[in-house]
């Protein structure tokens, strides 16, 4: 079976009085997939309140992108993501707000924002798996439209045993053990040169790993 990108969207759950209680009306309606309805119940939250920044008025502009988006508005979407973004005063609400955020890009068909959106959330919270999983499909899938024609070089069988095992440590997220078994072997061998593409895309995601705080 061919991976595919996990589109999943989050929302934030609601707590407090004002604003909080149409929220929690939304989300009761989003569920129920009445993403209109729980637009509307959205707006009302945010129409309650006097200050834009936090985590009520924060939340209710991300869940108010995420029924925008169910709905298709994926431009509104998009602009009520960054209202959420602006008032994020968490990394956890951070996280949460650029994941979906990332999502709706792809949904968009902007890969490269969908990418840097991505990358903010490993750059936060590098052992976010669903975000390293949709970063790696998005580039393998901007690899795989950019190459101009398939590698020359023909992987010996050693090669091809190699990336099985990069690929294993992939799945579990290992990327940096599976670049540096890809750049060992390399020096082995000569055929693993095939696999240039996939090994500079996960020594990318290693890297930010590394480099994140």
């Amino acid at each position: 079976m061919t991976a595919r990108a996990v589109l999943v969207l989050f929302l934030f759950t609601l707590f407090g009085d004002t604003g909080a209680e149409r929220g929690r009306e939304g989300n009761a309606l989003f569920e129920q997939e009445k993403y209109a309805a729980a637009a509307t119940a959205y707006r009302e939250g945010l129409s309650t309140l006097s200050d834009t920044t936090g985590v009520v008025y924060s939340g209710l502009q991300n869940n108010l992108g995420l029924a925008l988006a169910r709905e298709g508005r994926l431009d509104a979407a998009r602009s009520a993501l960054q209202r959420a973004r602006r008032a994020a005063t968490t990394d956890t609400q951070r996280v949460r707000i650029l994941f979906n955020t990332a999502i709706v890009a792809a949904e968009r068909g902007d890969r490269d924002a969908a990418l840097r959106a991505f990358k903010a959330v490993l750059l936060l919270r590098p052992g976010h798996a669903a975000a390293r999983f949709n970063y790696e499909y998005l580039k393998r899938q901007q690899g795989t439209r950019s190459a101009p024609e398939p590698s020359s070089i023909e992987p010996s069988p050693f090669a091809k045993r190699l990336k099985k095992r990069a690929e294993a440590l992939v799945a579990r997220t290992q990327y940096t053990t599976a670049a540096a078994l890809l750049k060992d072997g390399l020096r082995k061998d000569s055929t693993v040169q095939a696999y240039q593409d996939f090994t500079a895309r996960i020594e990318e995601i290693a890297q930010i790993a590394r480099s994140a705080p």
